[in-house]
């Protein structure tokens, strides 16, 4: 008997090449450190999406790479999608575009917030049912995940991201559009050093004396 697939999550991705992600955490650590631990959060984020499957079908939506440059985490994606070009609104939007061809709910999320599990999706997608947008806000004026029950033309246009007024362009864009949203529980993305710490902390992960205990060699993830 086949399992009813009930929506499709897209994990964007960078592959994690030194100088190329988490700038501000580079700023403090160094690129090679930063990418080391960029590369060990890849593989917290999917391996915590493995209990959805294979109702929910997990995409890597991968940026600036080739599907065989993320071959160590082949295992936790159903499949790889190459992200146009262009800035985050327009590899948004082509993403729902396109996985909204299933007629099932799309949920968008990073690989900087290490907080996002099962049942934070279970619930988006539950809420779905009944709205047209959800958001997990976070605690810098944007979010750690974006999810629509349908196409909405739009959505990720002229928005002003990366600032605290991401999320309040989008609701403004709802609200223009009488789309309905819903709000998630608040999560947090990891930014800086200081991010990284806490979460450490917070989880019980292994806490690091100081920055530059994380080195090139570190194969995490």
């Amino acid at each position: 008997m086949s399992t009813r697939q009930s929506g499709t999550v897209l994990v964007y991705l960078k592959y994690p090449q030194p100088g190329q992600v988490k700038t501000r955490l580079a700023a403090v650590i160094g690129a090679e450190a930063s990418a080391a631990l960029y590369r060990r959060w890849i593989g917290i984020v999917l391996q915590q999406l493995q209990p959805l499957r294979p109702e929910v079908t997990i995409v890597g939506a991968i940026d600036g790479a080739k599907p065989e440059d993320f071959s160590p985490w082949r295992g936790f994606v159903d499949l790889w999608w190459l992200q146009p070009a262009g800035d985050l609104g327009t590899r948004l939007d082509a993403g729902f575009q396109h996985f909204h061809r299933q007629k099932l709910p799309v949920i968008a999320i990073g690989s900087d917030c290490l907080d996002i599990g099962p049942e934070i999706i279970r619930l988006a997608i539950m809420l779905l049912s009944s709205t047209d947008v959800v958001f997990a806000p976070s605690a810098d004026g944007g979010y750690a995940l974006v999810g629509t029950s349908r196409p909405l033309p739009g959505l990720f246009e002229t928005i002003r991201w990366s600032t605290d007024r991401t999320l309040h362009d989008h609701l403004t864009r709802c609200d223009t559009n009488r789309w309905t949203v819903q709000f998630l529980p608040m999560l947090n993305d990891i930014d800086t050093w200081t991010d990284w710490q806490a979460y450490c902390l917070r989880t019980g992960q292994p806490l690091a004396v100081s920055p530059w205990a994380y080195s090139v060699g570190d194969r995490l993830g």
